[in-house]
């Protein structure tokens, strides 16, 4: 984070003229105005050009045959705003990355799913992230997960500080993200809990039973199938999109390190006990024209 400390407004704004940045154009009743130019209402996008520069974005993708990397942001709907990375010319296929975030207060609690208290944070909201490298192919050693049209680009982490950063300088309560896939969640888990002790205590179960003995692959196409099987009670289990929480106030870092937030994962925890039906899992795999690269007999 270091990084982030060296910079100023000034940089994550550069390339705006004194017009721009008046007081009109960036506050509108106190607060900062979403329906500026600006990305969340900060952001230039010679800014975020910088940004990713200085976290050597820039850099390593050259290194990986990704060259001219450009960056674009649609602001036009007030409250959700897109920002796009190209490789060459603004074109579908030359995306590399495609983010959709908002910002503003979301009941956790909808549900009734969780031990949340009824509060509705203002957090930055991920509404969808992509990361792909247009120019490469799948292959044995980078098999495809569920989802993805192209490999990613391995620069996961250092997206996520960026995404903190930006939470920070928007002074919001945490960052949120409900992923549509297991494997997409558990790469999230780094840094961000379930705010369901349930989903949380789901994820541990996985990787304690199935991440030991398979590979990553494996076992997020059986998620996706739904060919993980719980011993328990002799059930599939079925992987539902949840809200991940990166959280930055007090009281939610409070909340994940609680007693009853750790207890009621462990009460989970002792109803989770999951295989693999491999016969299953081969027949979905095989259905879909899909590798399978190890030995299933574990």
């Amino acid at each position: 984070m270091k990084i982030a400390r060296k910079m100023t407004l000034s940089d994550i704004q550069s390339g705006v003229s004194g017009d721009d940045l008046s007081l009109e154009n960036l506050v509108e009743g106190g607060r900062v105005n979403p329906a500026s130019d600006f990305f969340l209402g900060v952001f230039s996008q010679k800014g975020l050009h910088y940004i990713i520069r200085a976290f050597g974005l820039i850099d390593t993708l050259n290194q990986s045959g990704l060259n001219d990397i450009t960056i674009d942001i649609d602001t036009s709907d007030s409250h959700t705003h897109r920002l796009y990375t190209f490789t060459g010319a603004h074109q579908p296929e030359n995306v590399l990355c495609e983010l959709v975030v908002k910002q503003g207060p979301l009941n956790l609690n909808e549900h009734g799913s969780t031990i949340l208290p009824e509060w509705k944070p203002n957090l930055l909201q991920v509404e969808w992230l992509l990361l792909q490298n247009p120019k490469s192919d799948f292959s044995n050693e980078r098999p495809p997960l569920p989802g993805q049209s192209h490999p990613g680009l391995g620069i996961g982490d250092r997206l996520l500080q960026i995404l903190i950063i930006m939470t920070k300088r928007l002074r919001l309560e945490g960052m949120v993200n409900k992923p549509r896939y297991f494997h997409t969640a558990f790469m999230f888990t780094k840094g961000f809990s379930f705010v369901n002790p349930q989903s949380q205590a789901q994820i541990y179960a996985i990787s304690k039973s199935l991440l030991s003995k398979y590979s990553f692959y494996t076992v997020a196409w059986a998620a996706h199938f739904n060919s993980i099987f719980n011993k328990v009670d002799n059930s599939y289990m079925e992987w539902k999109p949840d809200y991940l929480l990166f959280p930055l106030s007090k009281e939610y870092i409070k909340y994940f390190r609680s007693k009853p937030y750790t207890k009621k994962i462990q009460q989970y925890l002792k109803k989770m006990d999951y295989t693999i039906d491999t016969e299953r899992f081969a027949r979905c795999m095989q259905k879909n024209h899909l590798k399978i690269y190890e030995s299933l007999n574990k």
